[in-house]
């Protein structure tokens, strides 16, 4: 399709011839005194197109929405109006739907917003940011605020998930492993699935989720997007496509916990979160103090922990160990640096034994600045595992009434961002892999 329109903008418009071929808008603005300047859109970044009358004027105009691409994968909201007659636009239009017959994208969202993640932004970036653009792309969504943790879930109660095409958690990454846990026993329960069970096998959840970030960690947008950045979420939102994501269920005591997206670190990085969740006065600050403090205070804790590796050979490990770290996201090497790879076929253990303490500082300084060599130490056992169990059956326990037992010792586990009390002797972590889609198109992982 080719034809001459007018570009409008502010203080007037210029005359611009536009092409549109199978995979590209051009739009060459005309120019009597300096050269021609050319626009040029790939359709597959388009991401909608209104048409309607303009005001005090026989002719129409065509409002294009896409995604600019800038420097360090940001992608920003971008408008092009052109004008013509009316024949000339809906020629216009109708050319964007013969070039892209099969673009299907979800129009219909459930849109859970924590308030209270990280600067307590949440609210204003969804209604201020996301929503105009989600509006301007013909989408729909129903808006539910948590008003305390683990209310998620209340949001999911009266949702039937066929009427839903996505589902949005605004927050942090405790907030999508609350929201992603509250989605996946929600389609458990559909199918009457025993998720007590760690043997039960769960059904995938068909409603992709989206991570607008608003927390004070965000690692899971950063691995997803490659950066921090709400609206450059909100659009691979709207362009619709999707990456397969693992999950990993905790167990304790027979009885499900959660599911984490993002990582579960048992022993020091779960008491250096705990230290933060009780601080969190201090703001952002903390995560700098706290993580020093735990380093220099690290304990040794006696345990075992019996694995089922991705060969299916169980194998144990028994002694003094400082952690037990699993990234259900997983961080492999590549091009000198640590990289995200979702949708592994098996989740890697990373299990701390006895060390200095410079070569453990200085392995775990690796992990936070995602450096290559971070897991090559030799006081590190790394395993390749699709299920494994940590007993803590020689640390002091209490007897209560009831006749269970609870450790005496307060011991944690940061789960995606959250410190989660061990009080038991043993819990159990298995893979649940490919769950959740998630809306981005990471290179690690097969885009849909």
């Amino acid at each position: 399709m080719e034809g001459s329109f007018t570009k409008v903008c502010k203080g007037g418009g210029r005359q611009c011839d536009v092409t549109v071929t199978k995979s590209t808008l051009k739009c060459v603005l005309k120019n009597s005194i300096a050269p021609n300047i050319q626009v040029e859109v790939n359709l597959s970044d388009i991401l909608a197109i209104q048409t309607g009358p303009r005001e005090n004027s026989n002719a129409s105009s065509v409002i294009i929405h896409y995604a600019g691409r800038k420097k360090d994968k940001l992608l920003t909201w971008e408008k092009l109006v052109l004008a013509a007659e009316p024949g000339l636009c809906t020629e216009l239009k109708d050319s964007f739907s013969l070039a892209c017959p099969d673009r299907d994208r979800p129009r219909h969202f459930l849109v859970i917003v924590n308030p209270h993640s990280g600067t307590k932004t949440g609210s204003r970036i969804f209604h201020k940011k996301v929503a105009p653009l989600f509006k301007a792309c013909g989408i729909t969504f129903k808006v539910y605020e948590t008003t305390r943790p683990n209310d998620a879930r209340t949001a999911f109660q009266d949702v039937d998930l066929s009427t839903v095409q996505g589902v949005i958690a605004v927050g942090g990454d405790g907030f999508y492993s609350e929201v992603a846990t509250a989605l996946v026993l929600k389609q458990q329960q559909l199918h009457q699935v025993n998720t007590d069970d760690p043997n039960c096998g769960l059904v995938p959840v068909n409603v992709p989720v989206g991570v607008i970030p608003c927390g004070s960690g965000n690692y899971l947008a950063m691995y997803l997007h490659g950066i921090i950045d709400p609206i450059t979420a909100a659009i691979k939102i709207v362009l619709g496509k999707t990456t397969a994501t693992n999950v990993a269920s905790i167990h304790i005591g027979g009885k499900l916990v959660r599911y984490a997206g993002l990582i579960s670190c048992f022993g020091l990085i779960g008491n250096m979160m705990a230290m933060c969740e009780r601080h969190r006065w201090m703001g952002n600050v903390r995560y700098k103090v706290f993580p020093l403090k735990g380093i220099l205070t690290r304990k040794l804790v006696e345990a075992e922990v019996s694995y089922l590796k991705e060969n299916g050979e169980w194998q144990v490990y028994n002694g003094p160990l400082y952690s037990v770290d699993l990234n259900v996201v997983n961080l492999a090497d590549k091009n000198n640096k640590l990289v995200p790879v979702f949708g592994d076929s098996a989740l890697t253990i990373h299990i701390a034994s006895v060390c200095p303490l410079g070569e453990h500082i200085k392995q775990l300084s690796k992990v936070a600045d995602w450096t290559t060599g971070a897991y090559d130490f030799n006081f590190l056992t790394n395993e390749r595992v699709l299920r494994y169990k940590v007993s803590l059956t020689s640390l002091p326990t209490l007897r209560l009434e009831t006749g269970e037992e609870r450790l005496v010792d307060k011991l944690y586990m940061n789960l995606d961002g959250e410190a989660l009390l061990i009080d038991r002797t043993s819990f159990d972590v298995s893979l649940q892999a490919g769950l959740i889609e998630l809306f981005g198109d990471h290179p690690s992982s097969s885009a849909h």
